[in-house]
């Protein structure tokens, strides 16, 4: 089974192209409302939230998780891959366990893309000052040019419904000036959040720039990995459930707006 996790209601919209790429696989989504947003906590809180709520998803079958959540896979993905996951698999017989992330899928796509190397990233203050986005690019293309702006009132924004807004014009237009400057010819959306602004973003950005798609990258960067890896079992029936740290109502109102079509049925868990 794949696992996938958020810290709300943001990679929904990952799971959305997910599902459409992977039709047959057996899904189960974790979104830890309950303690929603990550972007502004402490490393080590988000490394400790993001754990648990791996450790539930394991624990209920799933075999590979990805982190759809920005903050989590910049902030805690290769402390997890490094110093937890090894002793959890020799404990349990050494099975098969993996956690995979967002950041280095959209820096392979972004470094496929730029022309002139200067590539911007806008996320939430955590996932910006964490710099993963600046050593993952670098990593793959050494002379790239990273530019990154927090712009940390956009995810209560589309969580209000407010991204076709005046005002959400006129924050979006104040946080992408000073990028706009260094001339970016590719921009990530550090944040699942912001895909409900990409039309904005690319409108802000100009023809010049490509705005990635998020979940278009990240789902097709997940079929290649798991086409490779055809040792983790995903299942076959096609089965999709819906977890939430939170209020299931709230989860299955909001929450439908985000994977854009309705949620019938959310599961409430406690960690």
């Amino acid at each position: 089974m794949l696992g996938v996790f958020d810290s709300g209601f943001g990679g929904l919209t990952v799971l959305r192209t997910v599902r459409n790429i992977l039709p047959t696989a057996d899904i189960l989504y974790l979104g830890d409302s309950a303690r929603t947003p990550y972007g502004n906590r402490s490393r080590s809180i988000v490394t400790q939230y993001t754990q648990e709520c791996c450790a539930a998803l394991f624990n209920r079958g799933c075999t590979l998780i990805i982190l759809a959540c920005n903050t989590a896979s910049a902030d805690t993905l290769r402390t997890l891959q490094q110093e937890w996951l090894p002793p959890l698999r020799k404990e349990r017989g050494d099975a098969m366990f993996n956690i995979i992330g967002v950041v280095r899928p959209l820096a392979e796509e972004a470094v496929e893309s730029t022309k002139n190397k200067c590539i911007g990233v806008v996320g939430t203050r955590g996932t910006v000052e964490s710099r993963t986005y600046i050593e993952e690019l670098v990593s793959v293309l050494p002379d790239a040019k990273v530019v990154q702006q927090a712009c940390p009132l956009l995810v209560p924004l589309v969580e209000e419904g407010w991204e076709r807004t005046p005002e959400a014009r006129r924050i979006l237009r104040k946080y992408l000036l000073p990028l706009k400057a260094h001339h970016p010819d590719v921009l990530i959306l550090g944040c699942t959040h912001y895909e409900a602004l990409h039309p904005l973003f690319q409108a802000k950005m100009g023809k010049r720039c490509t705005v990635l798609h998020t979940p278009d990258v990240v789902a097709r960067k997940l079929a290649m990995y798991v086409e490779r890896h055809p040792e983790y079992n995903l299942g076959n029936t096609g089965k999709t459930v819906f977890l939430t740290t939170g209020d299931p109502e709230r989860f299955q109102e909001l929450g439908s707006r985000f994977y854009g079509s309705q949620i019938d049925s959310v599961e409430r868990i406690e960690l």
